[in-house]
């Protein structure tokens, strides 16, 4: 079976593409389009049909794209039309992103055979416009990179984010706009006005969590699901940092109820104590364990009957396997 590619969400995708169809020198580093979402934006209006063919590839792919799936899926409706969902973006990055290995009009070349392969009309002609309309935007974020330069200052980012989603809608439909960028726009907004909040000196740590929890509540479902997981990687790579550098459990408990709200943070307390109740468990047990193996005049077999009634003691018999691979008991 072949592999099939995944764009990672929320990460930079067009970054190779759009230094490469810049006609100037701009820094690939400047690129400011996102990635598609791996999510379906867009219910079609009409019934859709997904294509009843496995889709025909063009030959020659680059080796980057060899034995691999296209990643994104081609949709008409019931006349034919059609469907714009984010996978049409997918499908579009998927042979862009190979612009480096291969020329820039040899990867739009790719893209067109494959959408004139695999769709009829009247889907095609809407399919290879939408395909430039893409295209031209991709350029016009190179020129937008020039007027609105990456800086870590709120406001810009924030007039940043305006500026990319008015060049947005001034060149896709509503209908393209939306199914391409609608959600990726409510993870930017969501990320800037957590940013606000936790720059905001007035509220407490407990306010300051509880109203980045309703930010991130008022997110659909399916963004949500894929937004924690990256929250909570970011609050294990910043707790362990805070932790190494002698951080307090109050400034634990902030940097908790700012990346993960109140509800998790009241449950990742709860692990705390837990695990402090273990530790303090297993410590004890060692410590006595450690003054029976050390008493004098013991035979083995009383020293091990001693230990089995100590470890029965203390530990339920689920626990005591873990407490045995723990102290490298028999």
């Amino acid at each position: 079976m072949k592999a099939l590619v995944i764009y990672t969400p929320f990460v930079l995708s067009a970054v190779l593409l759009i230094g490469w169809l810049s006609k100037d020198d701009t820094p690939v580093e400047h690129a400011f389009a996102t990635a598609p979402l791996p999510v379906n934006t867009a219910a079609p209006s009409a019934p859709a049909a997904m294509l009843g063919r496995q889709p025909a590839v063009p030959e020659a792919l680059p080796p980057s794209l060899r034995d691999t799936e296209v990643d994104g899926q081609l949709e008409v409706d019931a006349q034919g039309n059609l469907v714009i969902t984010d996978q049409l973006r997918h499908l579009f990055d998927y042979f862009l992103a190979t612009v480096g290995e291969v020329s820039q009009e040899q990867a739009e070349a790719k893209i067109r055979a494959y959408l004139q392969r695999n769709l009829g009309q009247p889907a095609q002609s809407q399919a290879l416009a939408l395909l430039d309309d893409y295209l031209s935007y991709l350029l016009a974020v190179v020129d937008l990179e020039t007027a609105y330069p990456r800086a870590a200052d709120l406001n810009a980012l924030l007039a940043r984010e305006d500026a990319v989603q008015r060049l947005r809608a001034s060149i896709f439909s509503a209908e393209a706009h939306a199914a391409f960028f609608a959600k990726e726009e409510l993870y930017h907004r969501f990320t800037l006005q957590r940013m606000q909040l936790t720059q905001d000196a007035t509220l407490t740590a407990d306010e300051r969590g509880e109203r980045i929890e309703a930010l991130r509540d008022g997110l659909p479902e399916e963004l949500q699901e894929l937004l924690l997981p990256q929250l909570h990687a970011e609050l294990r790579q910043q707790s362990q940092v805070l932790l190494a550098e002698g951080g307090s459990p109050d400034q634990l408990r902030s940097l908790r109820m700012e990346l993960v709200g109140p509800r998790a943070t009241e449950r990742l307390e709860a692990l705390d104590d837990q695990r402090a109740q273990w530790q303090q468990r297993l410590d004890s047990f060692a410590s006595e364990r450690e003054q029976i193996m050390q008493h004098p005049g013991l035979a083995p077999s009383d020293q091990a009957a001693m230990l089995d009634d100590l470890l029965a003691r203390n530990f339920a018999e689920h626990e005591q396997l873990r407490v045995r691979a723990l102290l490298d008991m028999p």
